[in-house]
């Protein structure tokens, strides 16, 4: 078997020639493997994460101690809002539908359109109320109990057991680096 070796000299940049191999397959079925050529790019392994060796990286720990209110209140007019355009338009195609299917059996599209504006104007402004008290409480509550705390991660799978050892690892060597730290005179 010939290597071909691939030569830079400037300005020009001949092609390889082509491999040609002199052994005999014995079986079609059974390809005999070869060993890749010196230099040539290997495909890296898959990883999971960006360091695959290092400790996994520990989820992002958040406490909701309080909230403005009258952000929570913009907040729902806005999000109920986009909820009410969503359901006017439901409306008007569900009754342009029916009309269409059976006519004269329904109310016509305008008098649904003007029912369904009523009731949607009454979602608003009830839920807009309801989230601007509940953010109120919420910050009662919050003084008593401190808050809710979230925990962020990107990962919602458990950590392979390699990633395991290395938690209980550092764990150990903390607590170990304590009790040493705490019998020093």
């Amino acid at each position: 078997m010939s290597r071909t070796k691939r030569s830079r000299t400037r300005g020009t940049a001949r092609k390889p020639a082509p491999r040609i191999s002199s052994r005999m397959v014995t079986s079609p079925t059974a390809p005999t493997p070869t060993a890749p050529e010196r230099g040539s790019p290997q495909p890296a392994p898959p990883r999971d994460h960006d360091f695959p060796h290092g400790p996994p990286r520990r989820p992002t720990r958040m406490r909701i101690s309080g909230t403005n209110p009258w952000s929570v209140t913009v907040m729902s007019f806005f999000f109920l809002t986009g909820l009410g355009v969503c359901v006017l338009g439901a409306a008007l195609a569900t009754s342009v539908l029916l009309s269409l299917v059976a006519p004269g059996e329904w109310p016509n599209p305008w008098e649904t359109l003007i029912i369904a504006t009523g009731v949607v104007s009454l979602e608003i402004f009830l839920g807009t109320v309801l989230a601007c008290l509940c953010g109120f409480m919420y910050n009662y509550t919050a003084r008593f109990s401190g808050g809710v705390e979230v925990a962020l991660t990107a990962d919602l799978t458990d950590p392979p057991p390699t990633a395991q050892a290395l938690q209980l690892l550092t764990r150990l060597h903390a607590r170990a680096r304590r009790r040493f730290d705490a019998r020093r005179p």
